[in-house]
């Protein structure tokens, strides 16, 4: 299966953000945590107390390496039987050594490097906005809807005044745990249309949005206005 495709499957089903889901992602426990058969986990590490995905849908743009942080030091594959918190340095699939960089432009604690692969925060304790999460403030310069068939295709850019709406808006909402948005909305259950911000240095970021809550993942709830324009934009795409 096509790793953009798979990774946009996982947030679909709103395991991206959900730090604690992805380090018990598929294969069957014994006791002590013990893992025997495949287990198929998704590519995260944690570095500073944040825990990081990677990123399959941005092509590196104009992401640069910045200043040495360290190393993977564990390896979660490597074990069948993982310890279950996680750690600074550890990681589910980059091998031990993996050299982890910053990502020049923005906080650590949003993006970092790891060999030449891009990792995005999921999850972060100290963040208290989305872009204390996701450090995406004055970088946003598109937003659009794409197809949640693939994850790739899209359909239909905000208009301009849309688009600067949820451009000042999306970063300032509270952030909190998808753990937490996921009870507190029974299973984030309901509608989610597919959305993407294209950012300054070339990347993406896909989005998710909930039109039941309404709350977006990464996990934050929409203020009415935010909720309003969404549902006035997406009936744009079928006006003749």
């Amino acid at each position: 299966m096509n790793r953009k495709i798979y990774r946009w499957i996982i947030l679909s089903a709103g395991l991206l953000l959900a730090a604690a889901v992805l380090f018990n992602l598929k294969g069957t426990a014994g006791q002590n945590n013990c893992f025997y058969g495949d287990v198929d986990y998704a590519s995260v590490l944690q570095w500073g107390g944040v825990v990081y995905s990677e990123d399959y849908d941005s092509p590196p743009g104009n992401a640069v390496k910045g200043q040495q942080l360290g190393k993977i030091t564990y390896r979660r594959a490597d074990h069948q039987c993982p310890r279950t918190e996680m750690r600074d340095g550890d990681s589910t699939l980059l091998e031990v050594g993996t050299e982890l960089y910053e990502v020049s432009g923005y906080k650590t604690s949003a993006r970092l490097w790891a060999g030449d692969r891009l990792f995005v925060a999921d999850s972060n304790p100290d963040a208290r906005t989305l872009n204390d999460l996701l450090d995406i403030s004055d970088k946003i310069t598109a937003v659009r809807f794409i197809s949640g068939m693939d994850g790739t295709t899209h359909l239909m850019d905000f208009t301009p005044e849309a688009a600067d709406l949820f451009i000042k808006e999306f970063p300032m909402l509270k952030y909190i745990p998808f753990e937490q948005l996921y009870k507190e909305t029974k299973g984030w259950v309901g509608d989610k249309y597919w959305l993407e911000i294209e950012l300054k240095d070339g990347t993406a970021m896909p989005i998710i949005y909930n039109t039941l809550s309404p709350s977006f993942n990464p996990p934050a709830y929409a203020i009415p206005e935010l909720a309003q324009l969404i549902e006035q934009q997406r009936k744009l795409i079928y006006a003749k």
